[in-house]
């Protein structure tokens, strides 16, 4: 057990060693920090704030590749601009005059913010100093002003990464600093030292509480399920309860979606009431109390609980809650709560 740490460290050591050989040599790469915007805006205007998440992509009037790209940036800024997104293409074109009559003739079907590199300025900073030489190139920033990626916008990387970034628990250098503790604790806990494991899962949540958030989770399984204490378990996630609730609500909703339908939690350890409970502290602590997503939950624990009705009641105001965009899912899980209740009622 203890050869396998030692190789894991060394590995995430040696790749520590790479990244920091990469950072010197090309300058910019994924875990630094974003450099300034030196642009003229034809088209709306960013300045960083440390709330949004923004993506930068380099292109031009004559490249076909980015004519592609535009599309799904105007979709992906639909979808999560209300979530905090703002996407930034910056022109790289030699005739900065083809820009403008360029993206008004393109009209809503370039709906997101686009400026004009100020003598190439920009491009060196990003482009150049990560190494990149074709375009499209875009480049995500967190909300902690932070690169977490480098590439083509259009491929599936790009788009699974955003939406992580987007929820706020992703990182991808404290994910590799974490990896020792996160094997560690899976290997402590396959050989029941829980003890060893708990201090491991703690080491990796200590990086960041809201990346490794879902570890609490794992921990709070390990403790039930495989220790077979469930008063410990449940003291366990009392105290997260008051200690992150208020800082991360959706943490909760994971707990109390995790006892009311993890198959491997035995009948006798699954305490409905305690999910119930933390899942309307999850919506006490919430930023709008009408956020589809803790009502959602509150009506999914009632129906694992065989409490149709209830559970009726509450995904109806969370589906008329929800964003236009995202009804069909709410309305989804209502109607098979609705089908549910019918089954009931006819005594099938």
């Amino acid at each position: 057990m203890r050869l396998r740490i030692l190789l894991t460290a060394f590995v995430l050591t040696m790749t520590f060693t790479t990244l920091a050989s990469a950072q010197r040599d090309r300058g910019l790469e994924v875990g630094s920090p974003a450099p300034g915007l030196d642009v003229e805006w034809v088209k709306g205007s960013f300045n960083p704030n440390g709330e949004n998440v923004y993506v930068v992509e380099f292109w031009a009037t004559w490249c076909a590749p980015c004519r592609k790209s535009i599309p799904h940036l105007t979709k992906l800024q639909e979808e999560f601009g209300e979530d905090g997104l703002t996407i930034i293409g910056i022109s790289t074109d030699d005739n900065p005059d083809l820009v403008e009559p360029f993206v008004k003739r393109q009209g809503m079907k370039m709906e997101y913010t686009v400026g004009i590199d100020n003598r190439n300025r920009t491009k060196r900073s990003w482009m150049d100093a990560a190494g990149q030489k074709g375009i499209p190139c875009a480049f995500i920033v967190d909300r902690e002003n932070v690169i977490q990626f480098i590439g083509h916008p259009m491929s599936e990387e790009f788009d699974e990464i955003l939406v992580k970034v987007m929820s706020g628990r992703y990182n991808l250098k404290k994910q590799i600093e974490a990896e020792p503790s996160i094997s560690a604790a899976a290997s402590y806990r396959a050989g029941n030292s829980w003890s060893e494991a708990s201090k491991a899962y703690d080491n990796a949540i200590k990086i960041d509480e809201m990346v490794f958030a879902h570890l609490y989770v794992e921990q709070f399984n390990m403790i039930l399920i495989d220790k077979k204490d469930p008063e410990s378990a449940y003291k366990y996630i009392t105290k997260i309860m008051i200690t992150r609730g208020a800082e991360d609500p959706e943490l909760l909703t994971w707990i109390a979606r995790d006892i009311a339908e993890n198959e491997d939690i035995p009948a006798k350890n699954r305490k409905m009431d305690f999910a119930l409970d933390t899942a309307h502290t999850a919506l006490s602590y919430a930023r709008s109390k009408t956020d589809p997503k803790y009502l959602s939950t509150i009506a999914f624990i009632h129906f694992q609980n065989g409490d149709i009705e209830q559970a009726i009641e509450w995904q109806r105001k969370a589906y008329f809650s929800a964003r236009q965009k995202d009804k069909e899912t709410y309305k989804y899980d209502l109607d098979s709560y609705k089908t549910q209740q019918q089954h009931v009622n006819a005594g099938e």
